[in-house]
């Protein structure tokens, strides 16, 4: 029971202390993890795909096997010449597991030969025999290998080996798609003929408009000569052709009840048929337009390919510019290290923010309850080679601020607040209350400091691990809490600053209305503010933002909007 209830606990998700998201382009709240920032951008974007509206678009350009890692470019793909003749892996139709090609001895059927070759699941013993998906392998008899052989010959039977195994792959590929084509035979054939016949229609109404007649009469073989046309017989002629089917649906007889009637077998009429449950006949419906009645009607199932797509930014294509966020490279395997060159380059292009962006996470924050007064402690990292000046700020001024003092902030828009995400990861998301404005408002900016260039970790192995400075090891919530006096306003000032991180204190007075109880652990408090980081002057060059003409001694400041959430 202990180790029950420990697990338990283990899987249940812990909302976490507190988070820090990015405002993209289109007001979104979005982790770091899955923020863009595009070429010489002053904003950012997001790549998430269940907002609206969405801040990217998507465009395929290649797809690949999950299995094979063969691939082909999106025209390919579109067309579906990628499995031309059913090419590609297979899974089994009963169990969905992988299935491999197998050449067994026939000892039944003399006419398929003495070596059969099929699709054999390795977990269920499903074999294509079943559905008639077999292909002749005789021709292997011929390059047997036998004790007197010497090393050439051996190797020349096995290359010939191998050329054969192809051939009789592609057979047994080419009996699948026969297979299938036969089974939509009657299906293309109605199909053919319902738009055959929409298209006689819509010829005779063009007709009749031109020489204004009120009726007109049918040509073809649904009617006869002077009858009109009219919704019951075109109703009557698809019942009719539908009728021709080989289809459970048109083999009940009326009267009858399919739900307690037996289903026979077309190969045994004797013994009952084993029927295929409703995920095995959806999964068949993908590749036949007739209902499978039994597991003979059971084709392998083709692998699904997965599609590697490119990124655009709307507001940069808005605004004229390419706007490429994320390019994928044609070959999946591209920047693994099995190939000779290019090791890690996985991508032509990848502009996700967590490269160039500095990273402010949370540290640990404390609250009073009675009082309505937050103090939380981030941290800021710098991610690049070079050197990064900043500082942080209040929300800035909406341009058309609303009179009604209920309204939030526009850069925070209520929706947002319903499902934040919080950890793409764990796929974890909370709700939050926006901050009263007033508070954010007296917010005043920091001093200004700077990041130098990220450290490798891996070149400080073994050198000792540098603690972080004192005051952030002995910085408490209760401490910065109690050091404010009555009457104080909410504040932002810097902590520390070692090598690439910095730490940034945040006391918050007064910052909800007291319209959402307290108690409630899953409803955070939402923080507007600002990370404002200058441009030129040396700093922040991996943003390769150019600085505009402005005066020497002014300062050149790129605005990010961040939400911190505290519980």
């Amino acid at each position: 029971q202990l180790l029950k209830t420990a697990s338990t606990t283990m899987v249940a998700k812990q909302p976490p202390p507190g988070a820090t998201l990015y405002v993209d382009h289109a007001n979104h709240l979005t982790p770091l993890t899955l923020c863009y920032h595009a070429t010489a951008s002053r904003h950012l974007t997001s790549g998430r795909s269940d907002v609206i509206p969405p801040s990217t678009t998507v465009e395929i350009d290649s797809a690949y096997c999950p299995r094979s890692l063969t691939f082909c470019d999106a025209a390919s793909a579109s067309s579906g010449v990628f499995q031309k003749d059913g090419a590609g892996c297979k899974d089994c139709p009963v169990c969905f597991s992988p299935v491999s090609l197998s050449i067994d001895e026939n000892t039944t059927d003399e006419i398929m030969g003495r070596l059969v070759c099929h699709y054999l699941c390795g977990n269920c013993q499903w074999s294509s025999k079943e559905c008639g998906v077999t292909s002749v392998a005789d021709k292997l008899l011929e390059w047997s290998t036998s004790d007197d052989m010497d090393a050439a010959k051996e190797k020349e039977a096995e290359k010939q080996r191998g050329i054969i195994i192809a051939e009789v792959s592609k057979e047994l590929e080419l009996c699948l798609q026969q297979r299938i084509d036969e089974r939509n035979k009657d299906g293309d054939a109605l199909f053919k003929s319902i738009t055959k016949m929409w298209g006689q229609r819509e010829k005779e109404e063009g007709r009749r408009k031109r020489m204004m007649v009120g009726t007109i009469s049918t040509k073809s073989g649904y009617g006869s000569g002077g009858q009109t046309w009219s919704r019951e017989m075109l109703d009557k002629s698809l019942l009719e052709k539908r009728k021709e089917l080989d289809s459970p649906y048109t083999d009940i007889k009326e009267g009858s009840n399919p739900a307690t009637e037996q289903i026979k077998s077309d190969d045994d009429a004797d013994a009952p048929a084993e029927l295929p449950n409703a995920q095995q006949m959806a999964a068949q419906m993908t590749l036949t337009t007739t209902t499978p009645r039994s597991r003979s009607d059971l084709f392998p199932l083709p692998v699904a390919y997965r599609t590697r797509v490119s990124r655009r930014c709307r507001a940069e294509l808005a605004a004229g510019r390419t706007g490429i966020l994320i390019k994928p490279k044609l070959n999946p395997l591209e920047g693994d290290t099995s190939l000779r060159a290019g090791h890690g380059q996985w991508w032509k292009k990848d502009s996700s923010a967590v490269h160039v962006v500095p990273r402010v996470q949370f540290c640990r924050h404390g609250a009073d309850p009675t009082s309505q007064k937050y103090a939380a402690l981030l941290n800021v990292k710098n991610p690049t080679l070079n050197m990064i000046r900043l500082r942080f700020s209040g929300p800035p001024d909406p341009e058309n601020g609303s009179d009604d003092a209920a309204e939030p902030s526009p850069l925070v828009h209520l929706r947002e607040l319903e499902n934040i995400l919080v950890d793409p990861f764990t796929e974890t998301s909370v709700q939050g209350h926006l901050c009263s404005s007033e508070v954010t408002s007296s917010l005043t900016p920091t001093e200004f400091f700077e990041l130098d260039p990220a450290d490798d970790p891996f070149l400080d192995i073994g050198k000792g691990q540098v603690d972080d400075p004192a005051e952030v090891r002995n910085w408490d919530a209760k401490s910065a809490l109690d050091a404010l006096g009555e009457g104080s306003a909410s504040q932002m000032r810097l902590v520390a600053a070692q090598g690439d991180t910095a730490w940034v204190e945040l006391v918050l007075c007064n910052s909800t209305s007291g319209e959402v109880s307290s108690g409630d652990t899953n409803n955070y408090l939402a923080v507007p503010i600002a990370l404002q980081i200058e441009v030129g002057n040396n700093s922040w060059e991996a943003s390769l933002i150019k600085r505009r003409d402005l005066p020497k001694e002014e300062q050149d400041l790129v605005t990010l909007n961040l939400v911190t959430l505290l519980r």
